[in-house]
């Protein structure tokens, strides 16, 4: 058995593969391993002790010493903190990935591997299925899609999951077998077990992962419509907002309408999942109306003409992926954060010039702002530096708006 991650342009020199110790992603960091021997990359390895449970400790150390006979570098990281009570298997899935982003940045790595192989693709088809999802939802998990600074592989979801045990038993090495997959608690779980009454119909994995690709097919001209009208109504304003020409709302396409809206949210707020359809239709139905609105915490108002879309400042943070911070200073001890209107206030009172900023307040108010312990220190995109100022820093706004991919 062989894997080919030749079909995925631009790889990095240095990638990073997944493993839980499970058959799935230890076959893949073997499979993997030659490959990257065979094409002149270098691979390491990452594990994550979520703290569930005890034994978590012991089988991430388990991997580490099963793939240092492979001359696999292995790191294992700690998702550290309070856990929640509820939507564990979401809030863990969630640290996981935050885990391995940060560390994957910090080494400079932008490619990671993950195991989620055919068998793995039906249960997702299954579960959209039944929650009633559409064409996005159904194309199910994509080959490799960006999250946040990296980018995640998935080079098995054509493989059954048989194939990658047989593998490791023709290899001689065993596997860590995850209780909690058989877990009737968890919603993959029973897919996984109708997936045998399923079959009887001919409904299975390799149909089920069959839609899924005709989905993606159709997905992918949805959003070529959806770049095409992102790119004809929408203007990213350096600020960090979004101009979008009234006349867009006129579109007759309400899915192309109603994803483009999706997409303006998600870039200028950096929310990852798309609202309900119900809300997106309140939206469109409010903004065609002339009515302002929030949604997706993103505030959408109309001013001279247009709508303006901005962050909603419910809170003064601010997602680190919206902005690339650039400074020649070392900035610790420093706080990034939205202006607010305290801030603004700051501001005005130490230069009241600033009061002629013709950007709406909500605007203002959203912008990105470098603090100290005695309030606003810089706020790049008005030019103001407080007196006492003796760094700079600059942030450079990048949603992921228009072009889409």
């Amino acid at each position: 058995m062989r894997l080919n991650l030749s079909t995925f342009s631009d790889l990095g020199q240095t990638i990073c593969v997944a493993v839980s110790g499970g058959a799935d992603s230890l076959a893949l960091a073997l499979l993997a391993k030659d490959w990257a021997n065979n094409h002149g990359h270098r691979l390491v390895a990452v594990s994550v002790d979520h703290g569930l449970r005890p034994e978590a400790a012991g089988e991430c150390a388990w991997v580490a010493k099963t793939l240092q006979k492979y001359a696999i570098p292995h790191h294992t990281l700690v998702w550290e903190g309070e856990k929640p009570t509820n939507g564990v298997q979401a809030a863990a899935r969630a640290a996981r990935y935050r885990l391995i982003e940060t560390w994957c940045v910090e080494q400079g790595i932008k490619d990671v591997l993950l195991a989620h192989h055919r068998d793995d693709q039906a249960e997702t088809v299954l579960m959209r299925l039944a929650r009633g999802s559409g064409v996005d939802g159904l194309a199910a998990m994509q080959p490799d899609v960006l999250k946040g600074r990296i980018r995640l592989v998935r080079p098995l979801l054509d493989t059954p999951k048989a194939d990658l045990i047989e593998f490791l038993q023709e290899k001689g090495q065993d596997w860590i077998e995850d209780p909690s997959n058989e877990n009737t608690a968890f919603d993959r779980v029973k897919a996984r077990q109708a997936m045998t009454v399923l079959q009887e119909l001919g409904l299975d994995a390799y149909r089920l992962a069959h839609t899924a690709e005709t989905m993606q097919r159709v997905k992918k001209t949805l959003d070529r419509l959806e770049r095409d009208w992102l790119n004809h109504f929408v203007t990213v304003c350096p600020e960090g907002y979004v101009r979008l020409d009234t006349q867009g709302l006129q579109e007759e396409d309400e899915e192309i309408l109603w994803r483009g809206l999706s997409r303006i949210g998600q870039g200028v707020s950096a929310q990852v999942y798309r609202p309900r359809l119900d809300r997106l239709k309140r939206l469109t139905t409010s903004l065609r109306r002339g009515e302002d609105a929030t949604l997706m915490g993103c505030r959408w108002f109309h001013h001279k003409g247009d709508v303006l879309v901005c962050r909603e400042v419910r809170t003064t943070d601010l997602a680190a992926t919206l902005y690339h911070v650039e400074s020649p200073d070392n900035l610790a001890g420093f706080t990034v954060r939205m202006l607010g209107e305290d801030g603004w206030r700051q501001v005005v009172g130490d230069c009241a010039a600033m009061r002629q900023n013709p950007l709406p307040r909500p605007i203002l108010y959203a912008l990105p702002s470098l603090w100290d312990k005695q309030g606003v220190l810089v706020v790049p995109h008005l030019r103001y530096k407080r007196a006492d100022a003796t760094i700079g820093v600059d942030f450079r706004f990048i949603p992921n708006i228009a072009p889409i991919s």
